[in-house]
């Protein structure tokens, strides 16, 4: 299984990671600020909880990151090579 990581002491919102994902698994969040896995394609729920707890509503940068199980990833590391800010990480 895939180990999505998003460090969202980096991420800007670009959602160019959620452009560029074959297997349409990430997205752009509702305020636009942040991009973050699909909920329903994340495996481990303690990393959706812990998105929508302490990163959804926040406006600027925050020291959070979240490690999501996600088993449709292919790990084509295509996201990763999108991010202009090196927000995101894929470990198998």
């Amino acid at each position: 299984m895939s180990n999505v990581i998003y460090d969202y002491n980096k991420c800007n919102g670009n959602a160019s990671c959620a452009e560029v994902c074959p297997v349409n698994i990430l997205e752009e969040s509702e305020n636009g600020k942040w991009c973050k896995p699909i909920d329903e394609k994340v495996e481990n729920e303690e990393a959706v909880k812990q998105f929508h707890e302490e990163v959804e509503d926040q406006n600027e940068q925050v020291d959070v990151v979240i490690e999501n199980d996600m088993p449709e990833c292919i790990e084509c590391m295509a996201c990763a090579a999108s991010c202009p800010e090196d927000a995101i990480q894929i470990e198998g």
